[in-house]
């Protein structure tokens, strides 16, 4: 879960750089944190110009909508982290940053050409690396959070045989063995699409999709800012998220899912929804239960871990102060 958000830092950067001496504002209080206008602003900057530096599209109103409810959900992760003595070395936040750079420098034909096109943003290479670097540091501050957490839950998560064998009668679709699907999706990223409501502009492509087909509807989508039409080709079922293999239950050549939401999966990313359609599906073969009993049970654990993950951040939410200014 990698959000972009800012810290007091890179909101002070913010202003030195997009306009110093304008009035900032609290907007959120969150415990003994809070939500400044200025972040807000930063971060609608910052992820406009990842955007552009990536040749992708942004809608900067889809982006701020969501990007308060990011906030307070990292601001209450920094406090759950001070809670649990969790801190982050300025090593790993610099390997991070560094691995992250390298993948957007690989865009340009040289480096001069990246550090022009940080220029036209009105960035300079340390301007951009603060900001990324506030941005890395809070991801990687909430994946030790959760990784400490979880390993506390892992001693509460025991098994017992019925269990496991439960597992296994309810999720042979997902044990099957050579289980492929030949996929192409629709991916309509939050944040990036012209329309302002995401979840509604998702529903009337799928309903477009149901009135006019498949085909004919991507052919249309195709050029559409913050829309993305792949063909997957070949995916074994086992290798999918739970979400999709669930949208893809009972598969067959022709179905299509309901839109699928999609979490980030990178800093410059805020998710979206994703309609697949199966082109092709080759059927594969369910193992014996003694043959999978080993990867049952961590299958299981796993999902006892993550229910007391989301039992605990509920907890926590219930127990915040959270107050919109």
């Amino acid at each position: 879960m990698k959000k972009i958000i800012f810290t007091a830092l890179a909101a002070m950067c913010a202003a030195a750089l997009f306009g110093a001496g304008q009035a900032d504002k609290i907007i959120v209080k969150v415990n003994d944190e809070i939500i400044l206008q200025s972040e807000v602003d930063e971060a609608a900057e910052m992820a406009e110009a990842q955007a552009k530096l990536s040749n992708q599209p942004f809608n900067e109103d889809e982006f701020r909508k969501t990007a308060v409810k990011n906030m307070v959900e990292q601001k209450l992760i920094i406090t759950m982290a001070k809670d649990e003595s969790v801190v982050v070395s300025d090593e790993a936040v610099a390997d991070k940053v560094n691995e992250f750079l390298e993948g957007l420098r690989a865009k340009f034909q040289t480096e001069e050409a990246f550090e022009e096109a940080l220029q036209k943003e009105g960035l300079s290479y340390t301007d951009f690396r603060i900001k990324i670097e506030a941005q890395v540091h809070d991801s990687l501050i909430f994946s030790k959070v959760k990784q400490k957490k979880q390993q506390d839950f892992i001693a509460k998560a025991a098994v017992n045989e019925d269990e496991l064998k439960d597992y296994y009668d309810k999720n042979k679709d997902s044990l099957k063995v050579d289980d492929q699907m030949s996929l192409t999706k629709i991916y309509s990223a939050r944040g990036q699409i012209e329309a302002a409501d995401l979840d509604k502009y998702t529903a009337e492509i799928a309903a477009k999709i149901k009135a006019e087909g498949f085909e004919k509807t991507a052919q249309e989508l195709k050029g559409k800012k913050g829309v993305t039409i792949s063909d997957l080709g070949w995916v074994e079922t086992a290798d999918m998220s739970k979400n999709v293999r669930d949208a893809l239950k009972d598969p067959k050549k022709g179905k299509v899912t309901d839109p699928i939401d999609t979490p980030s999966s990178s800093p410059a990313d805020n998710g979206g929804y994703q309609i697949i359609k199966i082109t092709d599906y080759k059927s594969g073969k369910v193992p014996e239960y003694a043959d999978v009993k080993d990867k049952v049970r961590v299958k299981v654990i796993e999902e006892k871990v993550d229910a007391l993950w989301n039992e605990w951040i509920d907890t926590v939410k219930k127990k915040a102060y959270i107050n919109y200014m």
